[in-house]
């Protein structure tokens, strides 16, 4: 029997259970397990489907249907977008020299984005694919997507690498099958810093004028009509003032050499590295929050009451990225919002001696400079 009748059978058989499939019958663990093995079983696929599509465009078949390349040809082929057709070409044309990470592609250990993530960064540097791989089994996506920038910047020059980003900057607007209008577009990080800025004061003069009138709707919705505002203004003057900052955390010694080198950082804190040059000229900006790691010891910071200043809570928000409570790993960025979790260390717990983080742990009154869990915590 050939790998195509093999798989033919197995596709079959896998219809056939899936067919027969009631998820409303299943226990919880049941459905669990069961999950995993899909998605195990999908993994594996996915890994088989990205080297093959890769000797689908070598052999030049898609040249005979009209297609404009191999990635319009696969993607139609396979219900995909082009672009994500293409990303999975450049996945496999890597992988042909990372034999590692091929072969914990084709066993079911990776997805297909980490995959993809591994592949970028070990292409550029070879001595962290083991690395890159063990990182893989543990952390998230974002977390991996993150750890795999840095090691690909690490070995490219910021100049030039802003510089190209620059070069290719794009807005593309279209119209979807619904009639709704559509665009997405791609620019470097100081610009979008810019623009995030101006776009979330007015998100909130958006916000405070629907509640004024009753209404309530999704963020999205509102940061949508936010940017329509803000493009259509014609000299109105409702233009809402920018409140927040632009924080840049950059290495002292960065700063003073002009640029930096491995392991060094020179990034806007939330999106994305600009080079030292770009933050030197913005070092008079009205709304720019320079963040020198080596210049600011967080540690030596102390006040005699509670209140945490504008520059502290500047610099404990580069520090303690996640809640540094024992027993929680809450991402502030993302729950404080929410939740008032107090997850830096100079944060004070809500109200009283004793408050619960947004992870469920209980926090107690700092010590040495930390929360730490107290009774009933558990971790």
């Amino acid at each position: 029997m050939s790998v195509l009748d093999e798989l033919q059978a197995t596709v079959a058989t896998q219809r056939a259970i899936l067919s027969a499939l009631e998820p409303g019958c299943l226990s919880g663990p049941d459905a669990l397990r069961l999950l995993e093995v899909i998605t195990e079983g999908e993994r594996v696929l996915a890994a088989g489907r990205t080297l093959v599509a890769k000797r689908v465009e070598e052999s030049n078949v898609w040249r005979a249907s009209g297609e404009r390349s191999a990635a319009h040809f696969i993607a139609h082929k396979t219900g995909t977008s082009v672009g994500r057709t293409q990303a999975g070409l450049e996945t496999a044309e890597r992988l042909a020299a990372l034999p590692a990470t091929a072969e914990a592609f084709r066993a079911g250990t990776l997805s297909e984005v980490q995959a993809e993530a591994v592949a970028s960064a070990a292409a550029a540097n070879p001595n962290e694919e083991r690395r890159l791989l063990e990182r893989a089994g543990r952390d998230t996506a974002k977390q991996l997507r993150d750890e795999c920038r840095r090691v690909r910047h690490a070995v490219t020059d910021e100049r030039a690498r802003y510089a190209a980003i620059r070069a290719e900057r794009h807005l593309r607007t279209w119209t979807d099958g619904e009639g709704a209008f559509c665009g997405a577009f791609r620019t470097t990080p100081d610009a979008g810093a810019r623009m995030l800025l101006a776009l979330d004061a007015e998100i909130d003069r958006v916000f405070k004028g629907a509640r004024a009138e009753g209404r309530r709707e999704p963020h999205q919705a509102y940061a949508m009509d936010a940017l329509e505002a803000l493009v259509c203004a014609e000299g109105t003057g409702k233009r809402a003032k920018p409140k927040a900052e632009i924080r840049v955390v950059v290495d002292y010694a960065a700063l003073v050499r002009g640029h930096t080198v491995a392991g060094e950082a020179s990034e806007i804190e939330g999106l994305g590295p600009v080079p030292v040059a770009v933050v030197e000229s913005w070092r008079h900006d009205a709304y720019l929050r320079l963040i020198v790691t080596d210049g600011i010891d967080v540690k030596a910071l102390t006040r005699r009451s509670r209140y945490v200043d504008a520059h502290q809570d500047a610099a404990l928000a580069v520090r303690d990225r996640r809640c540094v409570v024992t027993g929680c790993d809450v991402d502030w960025r993302l729950e404080r919002a929410t939740t008032g979790c107090p997850t830096r260390s100079a944060t004070p717990p809500p109200s009283t001696a004793w408050g619960a983080c947004a992870g469920g742990t209980t926090c107690s009154r700092p010590r040495a400079g930390r929360w730490g869990a107290g009774p009933g915590a558990t971790g």
